[in-house]
């Protein structure tokens, strides 16, 4: 697992304190307790934390089928917010 990837899980984990399992990367975020406030938690922190802005339209839950899809997402965004 790549640096940037266990970073993201950190976030994802602490936020929802919780350690997450092997068969939670497959799970919708709703069945993980994701709720708005909480997925906006982790949208902020992973942004700070690698300096890139969400576009707009991935700012909803519904955008990602499961959690890969999601930290997929963020694998793929560069930092170059300035």
């Amino acid at each position: 697992m790549d640096d940037k990837k266990k970073q993201i899980i950190d976030i994802i984990s602490s936020i929802l304190e919780k350690k997450l399992r092997d068969d939670d990367f497959l799970k919708p975020l709703e069945e993980l307790n994701f709720d708005s406030i909480i997925f906006i938690r982790i949208i902020v922190q992973c942004e700070t934390q690698f300096d890139f802005e969400f576009e707009d339209s991935m700012l909803l839950m519904s955008k990602y089928s499961d959690l890969n899809e999601f930290i997929s997402y963020i694998l793929t965004q560069k930092g170059d917010k300035k």
